[in-house]
C-alpha cells in the first residue's frame, strides 16, 4: 500500500510558501538590477567614480589634462544636468570645463556637427583663461557630436556624442527591467498553475484510494 500524499491545505501552504520565497528573490534580483543599471550613471557620471577616468561626460586631452561636457535646458528644468541625452528640444546651453592646468592656455575649437554632416555651432580656436566655455544653441530633434580640438593644428580632438529629443532613451532599462520581471513572473506563475493541478490530481487519487479502501474494510466486517 503506497502511503497517503499530503492534505490538499498543506499542498497549498507549501505552494505558498514556494510563492513567498519565489517573490522575495524578485524582490531581491530588482534591487540588484536596479543598483547595476542606475547607480553608475548617478554616481559616475558626474565625477562620482573613484577617479577622472571614469567619468562618461569627461575625456582626456594630454596627460592630466580632462574636458568635461555638460548640457543645460533651463527653460525646461532649471536643475538638470545632461550629458549624452537631452529629452527636448530647442534652446541648450553647452559647457566645457577645462580641467588641467595647462589647457586655459591652448587655444580651442567647438564645432558641433549634426548626423547628416551639417555644422550647427563653429567656435574659433582661441584660449579660454576662465576654464569654462558656455554656448548657446538651438536644437530640433536628432543626433549630434561636438568636437572639441586642444592645441595647435588640433593636436587633440575630442567627440562628444549628444541626442535631442529621445527621451524614451532614458526609458529604455526600466521598461526593459519590467520586462523581464514580467516574463518570469509569468513563468513562474503557469509552472506553479501546472505544479497545483498535479498536486490536486494526486490527492484526489488519493481520496479516491482511501474511499476505496474504506469501503472494502467495511464489507469486510460485514462478511
Amino acid at each position: 500500500m503506497n502511503p497517503p500524499c499530503p492534505a490538499r491545505g498543506v499542498s497549498f501552504f507549501y505552494a505558498g510558501s514556494r510563492t513567498a520565497s519565489f517573490l522575495r528573490l524578485l524582490s531581491t534580483v530588482l534591487e540588484m538590477l536596479m543598483c547595476f543599471c542606475f547607480w553608475p550613471s548617478l554616481a559616475l557620471a558626474h565625477g562620482g567614480g573613484p577617479g577622472l577616468g571614469y567619468d562618461p561626460c569627461m575625456q582626456a586631452a594630454g596627460v592630466n589634462n580632462f574636458v568635461h561636457f555638460a548640457a543645460y535646458q533651463p527653460q525646461f528644468n532649471p536643475f538638470a544636468e545632461y550629458c549624452g541625452t537631452l529629452p527636448r528640444t530647442g534652446r541648450t546651453l553647452l559647457v566645457f570645463d577645462l580641467l588641467g592646468v595647462g589647457l586655459p592656455d591652448l587655444p580651442i575649437s567647438i564645432k558641433l556637427v549634426q548626423e547628416n554632416g551639417a555644422v550647427r555651432l563653429f567656435v574659433p580656436a582661441r584660449p579660454y583663461q576662465s576654464g569654462i566655455i558656455d554656448l548657446f544653441v538651438d536644437l530640433p530633434p536628432g543626433r549630434y557630436t561636438a568636437y572639441v580640438s586642444v592645441g595647435e593644428a588640433g593636436l587633440h580632438r575630442l567627440a562628444f556624442p549628444l541626442s535631442v529629443g529621445v527621451w524614451w532613451h532614458a526609458l529604455g532599462v526600466p521598461l526593459t527591467i519590467a520586462l523581464l520581471i514580467l516574463i518570469l513572473s509569468a513563468s513562474y506563475c503557469r509552472y506553479q498553475m501546472r505544479l497545483l493541478a498535479i498536486e490536486r490530481r494526486r490527492s484526489n487519487a488519493n481520496a479516491g484510494y482511501i474511499s476505496d479502501s474504506r469501503y472494502r474494510v467495511v464489507e469486510q466486517f460485514r462478511r
